[in-house]
């Protein structure tokens, strides 16, 4: 008669037990996958912090090596050819003519439309007339081109058959206005001039003329030497 009585507590005992055990079998389940997670999430976000240092240069892998080449000092010692540095501002939006002329100079020529430098019916440089012309001033007042000869003409286009005289006071007043934004980011006006250029309406040359390189490939000092 005992026996019959105890089934059901033992049955519901049993139960218990299993339940408990099941739930010990979730939860280690649940911390398995928890540290499994962080292991993920830590070596995704030590990869994005590494691809970080690494485009901003603020570490070096031991697998990267430093040259130090003379190639890739000539950054540091002034020897980069100040025509190069020019062209690099103008490659990707603006063709670039070079060619060597006589007495061991080069020309580097640039046609820009006149409303890339001004706003319409303005005499004053536009906003980004003035980035163009800062970009310009940056590269010519460098330290690294400081031994380097040039000069720097800019030809304001006037419409077919018109003469080039003080006549045209828009355009004279534009092409002084080139002039003299370089001059105040502290381009010499030694090495400055302006001028019109007919049956070039709409448009301004900037004649950039500059040392021909030496044999070693280095660009000449001022003066020839």
């Amino acid at each position: 008669m005992s026996d019959p009585q105890l089934r059901p507590g033992q049955q519901q005992s049993n139960s218990h037990i299993m339940a408990l055990l099941s739930l010990k079998v979730l939860l280690l389940a649940f911390f398995i996958l928890l540290n499994a997670l962080s292991n993920f999430e830590h070596e995704r976000s030590t990869a994005v912090l590494e691809s970080v240092r690494e485009a901003f240069r603020g570490i070096v892998p031991a697998d990267h090596s430093r040259s130090s080449e003379a190639a890739a000092l000539d950054i540091f010692e002034g020897q980069e050819d100040i025509a190069e540095a020019l062209g690099r501002l103008f490659d990707d939006t603006l063709p670039v003519v070079q060619r060597s002329d006589a007495a061991n100079t080069r020309t580097l020529q640039v046609d820009m439309p006149a409303g890339d430098l001004f706003a319409d019916n303005s005499p004053v440089v536009s906003g980004q007339g003035l980035d163009t012309l800062k970009a310009i001033a940056a590269v010519l007042t460098d330290e690294r081109y400081a031994d380097q000869d040039y000069q720097v003409d800019f030809l304001y286009g006037l419409e077919a058959g018109d003469a080039a005289t003080p006549g045209h006071l828009l355009e004279l007043r534009r092409a002084g206005a080139l002039v003299r934004t370089l001059e105040q980011d502290a381009v010499p006006s030694a090495h400055l001039s302006t001028g019109f250029m007919p049956s070039f309406s709409g448009q301004v040359r900037i004649h950039f003329t500059l040392p021909l390189p030496n044999s070693d490939g280095r660009p000449a000092a001022a003066g020839g030497g």
